[in-house]
This record gives C-alpha cells, structure tokens and sequence, in this order.
C-alpha cells in the first residue's frame, strides 16, 4: 500500500524548506494551497528571529506562497512567550527589532549596553549588526547573574549562494566567555513545539513537521515525538544521513514530494 500522510496539521519550516533567501523552493506553493483544499492546518515555523509574521507573510506572498500572519511562528515570538512564565524584569537583548519587541510587549524592560549590567535576563537572537562591546555588555550581564536565554541556536542561515552566520555563531562567543549555555526556545527544543501545537490546537500524533535541518527541524520532531520529515533542499545532504545519529521517520528530494502523499 502506498504510503499517505493522513495528519491533520503540518509544521514547515521556511528557510531551505520553503525558500532559500528570496527565492522559493519549486513545489512549495502547490503543497501549500493542497493542504488547504485539504483542509489541513499550516504552521509555518522558523528559528530565525529577526522577522516578523507580517514581513515573513508579505515576502512569501511575492514568491507565490499565500499563507496568513497567523500561520507564522518565529522564535523570537516563541522566546516572548515563554517569557511570560518568569517575573517581568529589565532584559539585555542581542538581536534585532523583532525580538526586541516581541519581549517588549509582554511587559519587559529592554536596556541598552551601559544598562546592561542591571539586566535580570540575557536574551540572544541573530544580530546582523553584533560588536564587540553588545558581547561583553551580555557578558557582564551573566557574570552579574543574569538568566541567559537563547532565541535559537543555530549556526547558520541558508541563503541563496551558500551560509551565513547564524545566531549559534553569536551564542558560541558568550558561552565561551562566560562558561554559561543558554536556555535554548527554538528548535529543537521542545520548548517552541509546544507552543507551536498549542497555536495548532493538535496533540503530537496529529501533526507532522517538516524541515531541511537534521539537528533543529527534525531533532524537534524526534524531541517531541512528531513525525518528523527531511527535505533535502538546504543544510543536509543525503549524504549526511549515514552518519547522522538523528534519523526522520521520512526522506524527500523536496517539498513537492509531498504531492503523491497527502
């Protein structure tokens, strides 16, 4: 019998799994409005903290991939969210305006570097725009006792001709320093799977994630107990499996696999 993927929600990832940059991926917008027809619940989800729903939204929308504010999480979103258990209280943030204000707006002060020693919690995200002296102002932080919280952890950010320098680059540089490691929301942590299946509104059997990345997407499948399956349009290669100790319950060449499964 023909395998067929009969879940009632499916988790994306963006970066190498929809697009690459500003370039979509061939197929994504087809499986997209397929599991609308479908319909299936969507939950485009990504560990990049610098945009925000409506940017994301707006730049998938230009590729041909229609999907809504609502069905986008970021980990910046995520991280605010998961703030909301602590006491509100001032924070130093490494990161750009999207996560500075995601934390904002649940009651939390933001402070700057010559504040940054008063800080109650570090928050690191991708910084296109990092110095010297935003590292040692989140240095300082830790040493002083400051909670440190990581947006994501991951080492690079796939872009049309190649990597950059993710927010795992940045995050290496403290813990270096300080000798702390970071509470990590974004994938694969379970933590941002929660919240993801929370906005979904579905257990863990009901939904599937989607990802081009062994060791953030489909670790937070196999974290979670999700189903988990790979695409092989961004960090991994089909090589790369044989070696890898996190295995996804299923391998496609791309998104538009998906096609002859749903």
């Amino acid at each position: 019998m023909a395998l067929k993927l009969n879940f009632k929600a499916f988790i994306f990832d963006i970066d190498g799994s929809l697009s690459r940059g500003n370039s979509p991926i061939e197929g994504a917008s087809e499986i997209i409005a397929m599991l609308r027809r479908k319909g299936k619940k969507i939950l485009l989800l990504t560990n990049n903290s610098t945009g925000t729903p409506e940017g994301y939204a707006e730049k998938l929308g230009k590729m041909g991939i229609n999907v809504s504010q609502e069905e986008i999480l970021t980990s910046s979103m995520a991280t605010a969210v998961y703030m909301k258990k602590f006491n509100q209280g001032k924070v130093y943030v490494i990161g750009e305006e999207a996560l500075s204000s995601a934390i904002s707006r649940e009651g939390f002060t933001i402070l700057n570097e010559e504040e940054a020693r008063e800080a109650k919690y570090v928050v690191c995200g991708l910084d296109r725009h990092v110095t010297y002296d935003k590292l040692a102002a989140a240095s300082y932080a830790i040493q002083n006792g400051a909670k440190f919280i990581a947006a994501n952890a991951d080492r690079s950010l796939p872009v049309e001709d190649g990597y950059l320098p993710g927010a795992g680059a940045i995050l290496s540089a403290i813990i270096k320093t300080t000798n702390v490691r970071p509470l990590i929301v974004g994938k694969p942590s379970k933590r941002i799977m929660k919240i993801a299946m929370d906005r979904l509104g579905t257990t863990k059997d009901e939904v599937a994630i989607v990802g081009d990345a062994l060791e953030t997407d489909i670790k937070a499948g196999r974290n979670s107990r999700i189903y988990s399956i790979l695409v092989l349009t961004g960090v991994t290669k089909e090589e790369d499996l044989a070696t890898s100790r996190v295995k996804p319950d299923l391998v496609l060449g791309s998104i538009a696999g998906l096609s002859d499964l749903l």
